[in-house]
């Protein structure tokens, strides 16, 4: 826990250090972020880890008013198609973490699991990358480790606000509700997070 909170406190202030920020590192050197857009283009894709993960922005309901962007970190199966998505993780212009949330099936396209799926891939989430994205990568993995109980809750917390919603209506209809979005989501500081670890 030490050193992955090590890692999400350090990488962004080398970035700072050097005049830059996560949210520029992130974005893969293009100066202006286009809504929707994957940063960088071809994700972030770890073919040992069977995980993946990429940065992007784009208006929703419930977007909060500092959000830059987010980055949605995955879980590959074995077969091609084959992915959940297991957290998006919001940012502010300067790249500090102010959200963890999930979403509907439609946003990503994922094939649905149940939290229990979810939670045992999360356990294991890693994503490794070499060149310039590594310490990005270092950072979403540093995050998952750190807020794993938070993630572990809203995943549990998705699967009770689908499960009340579907009595109103079909499964295939709701995970297909434009509507709905951002399912469960929480407000977070990674320096108080860091403070009640006691690292």
């Amino acid at each position: 826990m030490e050193q992955a909170a090590l890692d999400a406190l350090a990488i962004p202030l080398r970035y700072a250090r050097a005049g830059t920020s996560l949210v520029q590192a992130a974005m893969a050197g293009t100066r202006q972020c286009v809504q929707l857009e994957h940063y960088p283009r071809h994700d972030i894709v770890d073919t040992v880890h069977h995980t993946r993960l990429y940065y992007h922005a784009h208006d929703s309901r419930r977007k909060p008013d500092a959000e830059h962007g987010h980055f949605h970190l995955f879980s590959h199966g074995t077969q091609a198609g084959d992915y959940m998505h297991l957290v998006g993780i919001s940012l502010d212009a300067v790249g500090q973490p102010i959200r963890l949330f999930t979403t509907n099936r439609w946003v990503t396209g994922e094939v649905w699991n149940d939290a229990q799926k979810v939670e045992a891939a999360l356990a294991r989430f890693e994503v490794k990358t070499l060149g310039r994205m590594a310490p990005v990568a270092r950072w979403a993995t540093a995050m998952v480790q750190l807020y794993l109980p938070q993630i572990v809750q809203l995943v549990r917390r998705r699967d009770a606000v689908m499960a009340q919603r579907s009595t109103q209506t079909d499964w295939e209809t709701l995970w297909e509700d434009r509507r709905l979005d951002v399912v469960t989501q929480s407000q977070i500081s990674l320096v108080q997070r860091i403070q009640q670890l006691g690292c």
